[in-house]
């Protein structure tokens, strides 16, 4: 008996809580994905970045006509690409809200250009939907702070 308790209490420990282990795995995806824009923008990949949103996704940013489906977030992101050759983004996560299916972000950016001179910054939030065992930008907006 006194090697069973150890064992036991040890397998309990070792077990996560099921909400606590599910919201992490969307707080993971998530920063994941974030993570896998910033680059894809990092590397001038527009349909990198278009790959990370639903098929009838849409984005909305400054200066622009809402781009609805991944064809148009493609083109949109294609034309502010040329528009800043070599400018690197970075993404600061603020707040990750969970749902059941859904998970909204929002956070900070700052654009640099190739150059290394400030190009931009501002504000974003992002609606995150899981399709399959996939979680997708769904909708997408962000402000410039300029």
């Amino acid at each position: 008996m006194r090697v069973l308790v150890p064992i036991l209490c040890a397998a309990l420990l070792a077990m996560p809580a099921p909400a606590a282990g599910q919201a992490m795995d969307v707080e993971t995806a998530i920063k994941q994905g974030t993570e896998a824009w910033m680059a894809a923008w990092n590397r001038g990949d527009a349909a990198g970045i278009a790959a990370l949103y639903t098929e009838d996704a849409m984005v909305a940013a400054p200066g622009a006509e809402p781009a609805s489906g991944r064809a148009a977030i493609k083109a949109l992101l294609e034309t502010a690409l040329k528009a800043s050759p070599g400018s690197k983004m970075s993404i600061k996560p603020l707040e990750i809200m969970k749902g059941d299916g859904w998970a909204v972000e929002t956070g900070s950016f700052v654009e640099t250009a190739a150059d290394g001179s400030h190009r931009d910054h501002g504000r974003y939030t992002a609606v995150w939907k899981k399709v399959g065992n996939t979680w997708m930008l769904h909708r997408d907006i962000w402000n410039s702070s300029m």
